[in-house]
């Protein structure tokens, strides 16, 4: 299972701070892959056009500042800032888009931005969304998986994106109704017996699987509990910059089903940055 590196990478930002950092990590990883890099900013539809060149203007004096030595291509368009960027993606043929967690207009400290929120429900192709300042290369990263192909695939996808950082595969495990048997008095240690024989059963094939991954991961951690609050634990626990995870089953654009609940939920909770890898974007 050998995915291929970025060779365009477009990176959104409305020229806010919050923006710049994804700027810099967008011109990081496009200079380390010798890709593409396109900077987009889209305006308010009622923009006056003559302050679209004012935008062209600010937008390249952030590029000076965090996309120095590195060629890209600058646009600006109008209109529904979401929609914009992935036409721009689409048209470009880019195959990763970068934005920040948080625009000029956040709000507060743990919630997504609408913009990163609705790109990531949305987007064909992965999208990187940068929480943390990009001062070096991600030197370790968490790749969240359960037991599908199509996780295995986006963790393939992180691992070619950070082919020199330290990869740690995690996977979180239940018993199936686990909830009942409390209701129907279990105690706690018969409990905790389930989740040990769960968790040793799940590790044999999780560690079959990640041996297909190139190269495989340093260090599997297969532990019990709910995906959604073990994965950010696991990032938060061993220093991860970054987490890799599958986005789910998807359908039309814009109008999709709802998110994988994993990976919405590390989104919003992950204090590091999370790559958000969809199904038709995964693998070779």
């Amino acid at each position: 299972m050998h995915a291929k590196p970025p060779r365009h990478v477009l990176v959104a930002t409305d020229l806010s701070g919050h923006a710049e950092q994804a700027v810099v990590r967008a011109a990081a990883l496009a200079a380390q892959h010798g890709a593409a890099l396109t900077a987009v900013h889209v305006t308010d539809p009622d923009l006056d056009p003559a302050l679209l060149s004012h935008a062209g203007d600010r937008l390249r004096e952030q590029l000076d500042r965090c996309a120095a030595g590195v060629g890209t291509q600058v646009v600006v368009r109008s209109g529904n800032v979401a929609a914009g960027l992935l036409d721009e993606a689409g048209e470009r043929d880019a195959d990763l888009l970068v934005v920040a967690a948080h625009g000029g207009h956040r709000r507060d400290g743990g919630t997504l931005g609408g913009t990163p929120q609705n790109l990531v429900r949305a987007s064909d192709i992965p999208v990187l969304v940068v929480r943390t300042p990009p001062e070096v290369p991600y030197g370790r990263v968490l790749l969240a998986v359960d037991a599908s192909g199509s996780s295995f695939a986006a963790a393939g996808t992180g691992i070619a994106l950070t082919p020199d950082a330290e990869h740690l595969l995690a996977h979180a495990t239940t018993v199936p109704g686990e909830h009942l048997l409390l209701m129907r008095g279990m105690g706690e240690p018969e409990l905790e017996q389930l989740r040990g024989a769960a968790t040793e059963r799940t590790r044999a094939e999780i560690e079959r699987a990640a041996a297909g991954l190139v190269p495989p991961p340093e260090r599997i951690l297969v532990t019990p509990g709910r995906a959604e609050d073990a994965v950010p634990e696991l990032a938060d626990r061993y220093g991860a910059g970054l987490v890799v995870v599958g986005a789910g089953t998807r359908h039309h654009r814009l109008g999709r089903a709802l998110l994988g609940s994993v990976a919405r939920h590390v989104t919003q909770e992950a204090v590091c940055d999370v790559l958000v890898v969809p199904e038709a974007a995964e693998g070779p």
